[in-house]
Formats: C-alpha cells, sequence, structure tokens
C-alpha cells in the first residue's frame, strides 16, 4: 500500500509542475519569462549552450523549440545571439545587461525554494536522505531514458 501511495505522490508533483508551473511566468522588470525559456537562460548564462543541437538533446526538446525559445528571449531583451562564423551549428548566445539581472533574480528564487526543500529533507535521517536521493535519481534517469 505504501508503495503505491509513493507513486501516486511523486505522479501528482509531475503532474502539478507539468500542468500549473508551465502557465505560471516569473516577472522581471514587466517581462514574462516561462520555464522553459529560464531553463535555457541559466545554460546560457553557465557558458554551456553554444550549439542548440546539444541544447535540445539535453533537455529533451527539439533542435527548433531550442531556436524558438532563444528566439523569444531575444526579442524579450534577455539575450543576443550570433551564428559563429566558422562553425555552422555553433552559436555566440550572451546575456544583455537585463539578462544578467534576471538571472541574477531566478538564481536568488532558485536558492528559496532549494532552502525550502532543503528544510524538508532535514526532518529525514541521514539514511532517509541517501534513500531519497538515490529515488530521485533513479527516476530522473528513468526520465531521461524515454
Amino acid at each position: 500500500m505504501e508503495r503505491e501511495n509513493a507513486a501516486e505522490k511523486l505522479y501528482e508533483i509531475i503532474n502539478y509542475f507539468l500542468f500549473n508551473e508551465k502557465k505560471k511566468p516569473f516577472v522581471f522588470e514587466g517581462v514574462n519569462l516561462y520555464p522553459s525559456e529560464i531553463h535555457l537562460m541559466l545554460e546560457i548564462s553557465d557558458g554551456e549552450l553554444t550549439n542548440a543541437t546539444k541544447a535540445a538533446a539535453q533537455f529533451g526538446i527539439t533542435k527548433g523549440a531550442v531556436s524558438q525559445t532563444l528566439k523569444r528571449l531575444e526579442q524579450k531583451g534577455i539575450l543576443t545571439k550570433d551564428k559563429d562564423p566558422y562553425h555552422k551549428n555553433e552559436l555566440s548566445v550572451t546575456l544583455t545587461p537585463m539578462g544578467k539581472r534576471a538571472y541574477g533574480a531566478v538564481r536568488e528564487l532558485r536558492a528559496g525554494i532549494m532552502g525550502e526543500f532543503q528544510r524538508v529533507l532535514d526532518d529525514f535521517t541521514a539514511d532517509d536522505q541517501t534513500a531519497i536521493t538515490r529515488f530521485l535519481k533513479r527516476i530522473n534517469d528513468t526520465l531521461r531514458a524515454e
């Protein structure tokens, strides 16, 4: 019975993020930033986005979706993008000053959420936390394998 309950709770959490969070933008300086845009923005700021094909594979989306998201972020004044003249599939993507401020605000928000998650985990023993981490890693690996 407890196994079914845990699986059901996980499914509820996934559904919450799929159907609710997707619709809620993070508003920064009057600009609506959606989760897909924020994820891409974080990759850009961390210096990991140079190839749309690789980004698409990492996020489990199409190259077209990456291109569209980059275009929206460019239109919103969050980033600038240029094709690398020497490498057809490579991009030069940088955050604008507004994009850097938005990045900082998103990181602060994320830190607050992570703090809340950590407070929940602090109610569990170290062994429980190890089991939870192992479980979440397996779920993550399973979802990404599909």
